[in-house]
């Protein structure tokens, strides 16, 4: 085999290799909440289960599970509870390129009581109409766009039912919803970032900037940072002296008061 050949078969390799990597479906995590507080016990380990199993149909997303996602945590000597709001930093640490949030609005029991007379007889007639709904939103992590929002309601004379057929209809649609294209496909757009930590009027440099946990350099810093949510701190040693998340769409200044 000549030099020339020996080059066009690893060319072709490499090329399979990076189609393959291209080609390769976004991870996906599910977060459920109970924005209800009507929900029987149960009722918000059923929503998730169907949203998973969903997702597990489906051909464009790769699932990443809820014992999978709390085996991570734990790794970190986190507590899935304590982290689940902080939805930016949860999907980093699992490494999902989505989050998918299923939250139940509505899971409410309304009865009507309805007085029907016959014949001299009155009857008091008491019904039930159980109303369920359930929003899901699936935000890209990267850059916190909201990339599908769907939401599913159910009517049934029984509140467990109606959430039941609400989760199933839900459970149907995740295995054909479509994400779009995701910012890791694309060149994000990066902007100026300057940060100048102070004390009242007064500058203080030699802190360490970290952005989404990377160290960038010590203050006054002036950076380019990739469009979208980031997670943006300033540390001393092993000191933490402030943090915060900011939404990065234009050149920023960051002059954070660390003098009180």
């Amino acid at each position: 085999m000549t030099v020339r050949q020996v080059f066009l078969l690893l060319s072709v390799f490499f090329l399979v290799c990076a189609t393959s990597l291209r080609a390769a479906p976004p991870s996906i995590a599910v977060i459920a909440e109970d924005a209800s507080s009507e929900t029987e016990p149960g009722g918000l380990d059923l929503v998730e289960s169907l949203a998973e199993s969903g997702l597990s149909r489906s051909v464009d997303v790769r699932l990443i599970s809820r014992r999978h996602l709390e085996k991570i945590l734990a790794e970190q000597g986190l507590a899935y509870q304590n982290i689940v709001h902080d939805r930016s930093r949860l999907g980093r640490l699992a490494g999902a390129d989505i989050l998918l949030v299923v939250r139940i609005v509505k899971n409410r029991v309304t009865r009507s009581r309805e007085t029907v007379s016959a014949y001299g007889m009155t009857e008091h007639i008491v019904s039930t109409q159980s109303d369920a709904a359930i929003a899901v939103q699936a935000l890209e992590v990267e850059s916190g766009r909201i990339l599908a929002q769907r939401q599913f309601t159910r009517r049934n004379p029984s509140n467990h039912r109606a959430l039941e057929d609400c989760a199933v209809g839900m459970e149907t649609a995740l295995t054909t919803l479509s994400f779009g294209p995701l910012a890791r496909d694309e060149a994000l757009p990066r902007h100026k970032v300057v940060v100048r930590p102070t004390a009242g009027d007064t500058d203080i440099p030699g802190l360490d900037l970290f952005i989404d946990g990377n160290f960038i350099g010590n203050t006054p810093i002036t950076t380019d940072v990739e469009e979208g949510v980031r997670e943006v701190a300033l540390r001393k040693g092993s000191r933490t002296l402030w943090s915060n998340r900011v939404q990065v769409l234009k050149e920023i200044w960051l002059t954070p008061d660390l003098g009180h």
